[in-house]
């Protein structure tokens, strides 16, 4: 080889061998390239629905702020009750039912719209269109009636409701971090009004939240410190008068003022999930009242939260064991809301305390949309009707037809049926008349302690003061 083509070997050598480490230079900017894509896609989409997650949301949400376009509106939705169905049927369910939201809402939204997945249950909508707040409302609404039909996933149908809160904006005014916080609140304050769904941040929602984060910190020292306490009101047979059973409602007698009553600090404990342990407590004191009535069945009212804990009917099962009651003396009181997330879970439970021989009562009948149907669904011991419907007696004929289809309805279900809110002498008259089981209300008997239930229990003691003589109501009302 001479000397020539020895140099010209050489020099296609080395433009070979530049080729091929540009090549692999290329070949690795191009590999590192796609790297980044994915990580950056990683790192900004929620991995279960495919959307973009809350770091995504404030990317965008910040430069809408900032950007020369319209005031935007971000709207926080969080579906109530999302976490009991993660612990009661299972994370894959979960993440199913989270796919079937994210479609259900994605399809309410318009093409410029930004749905996002921020967290457990919880979505968010970001408006960039022109007149944000009311496209946002618009949105909101059609959501809420979206969530309306069930989810069906797999075995099971689960009924989501929808908490939505929406913060409008200002540019320049605060920044993506306080319009997420205001979002939040208006959110919360969605999910603990029982009318409204959607809600629009107003400043007095921060006063209302801290007020709520107050009363929930002292009702946890007061549960520790034991003061809270159980009152009992008397359920009386409407043909002898004759106090039947009671229902155990929780009192606290320290806190004075509107923050003391149950229709207050209990939707406040549920929010929190104290109600857990309130409701254990409840129970177990419950059942010592039980022991010492030693005859008298106590209705215990437990709460959706409550209800949907795993083992929620083994620990009834454990308690009833430790204090040696019969299962028959202890009533459970549910509303629909109880039922109304997770069918099956719910059924479940039902069935378990019933083979106990624990008794299951429908409370609030008549309130829900859908307590007929659950009716069909479930088998229930007996139904407590609505208060509301025991005041309709008062203003004609129509509420009277209205309550004796109930009872009808409930007897035909080889159910007992009890009348709440029970005021006034000629109410419970009527009641009797139409066969009405069992009443119950200040006309009967106000909550009080245990012992004054003790000296009611004679057999003297006739629909507390109130006495049958010829088919009708004497006496006075104390």
């Amino acid at each position: 080889m001479s000397v020539l083509s020895g140099i010209l070997l050489a020099n296609i050598s080395l433009a070979l061998l530049a080729a091929l480490i540009y090549w692999q230079g290329t070949m690795h900017a191009e590999q590192l390239r796609d790297v980044r894509l994915q990580f950056n896609k990683l790192s900004s989409t929620d991995p279960v629905t495919n959307l973009p997650n809350r770091a995504k949301l404030h990317e965008r949400l910040t430069e809408a702020l900032e950007s020369d376009g319209p005031d935007p509106a971000l709207m926080v939705i969080e579906l109530d009750g999302f976490k009991v169905v993660n612990d009661t049927l299972g994370h894959e369910t979960g993440d199913e039912l989270l796919k079937a939201v994210a479609m259900r809402m994605n399809s309410c939204l318009n093409d410029k719209d930004m749905l996002a997945r921020v967290g457990g249950g919880e979505f968010a909508a970001l408006i960039t269109r022109a007149d944000a707040e009311v496209r946002a409302t618009q949105t909101a609404q059609s959501i809420d009636e979206a969530m309306h039909a069930p989810f069906r996933i797999g075995e099971d149908v689960i009924s989501m409701k929808a908490n939505i809160g929406i913060a409008p904006t200002q540019k320049g005014e605060v920044p993506a971090t306080e319009i997420l916080r205001r979002a939040d609140v208006a959110m919360f304050a969605a999910k603990n009004d029982r009318l409204e769904a959607i809600r629009t941040y107003s400043p007095a929602m921060d006063e209302a939240l801290q007020l709520r984060r107050t009363i929930n910190s002292e009702l946890d020292r007061a549960l520790m410190n034991n003061e809270l306490t159980l009152v009992y009101q008397p359920l009386v047979c409407a043909r002898t008068g004759k106090v039947m059973s009671a229902e155990a409602l929780m009192r606290w007698p320290s806190k004075q003022g509107l923050a003391g009553s149950p229709g207050v600090f209990i939707p406040i404990a549920e929010e929190s999930g104290l109600i857990t342990k309130l409701g254990a407590w409840a129970l177990d004191q419950a059942m010592l009242e039980i022991k010492r009535q030693k005859t008298i069945p106590i209705a215990v009212n437990v709460s959706p939260v409550q209800f949907r804990v795993d083992g929620f009917a083994n620990s009834v099962e454990a308690a009833l064991e430790r204090h040696g009651i019969e299962p028959a003396l202890l009533h459970i009181e549910i509303t629909e809301g109880v039922l109304i997330s997770h069918t099956g879970e719910a059924q479940r439970t039902m069935n378990r305390l019933r083979q106990m021989g624990v008794q299951v009562l429908l409370d609030d009948f008549g309130t829900g949309y859908s307590s007929l149907s659950y009716l069909q669904q479930f088998q229930f011991d007996g139904l407590k009707i609505d208060r509301a419907f025991i005041q309709q007696l008062d203003i004609g004929h129509t509420g009277r037809e209205l309550l004796k289809s109930i009872i009808a309805l409930g007897h035909s279900l080889n159910m007992k049926v009890v009348a709440e809110g029970v005021e006034t002498e000629d109410q419970a008259a009527v009641l009797q008349l139409l066969s009405c089981d069992f009443l119950q209300g200040y006309a009967l008997g106000r909550p009080g302690a245990a012992d004054a239930l003790h000296a009611m229990t004679g057999p003297e003691e006739l629909l507390g003061g109130l006495t049958r003589k010829g088919g009708g109501w004497t006496g006075a009302i104390n």
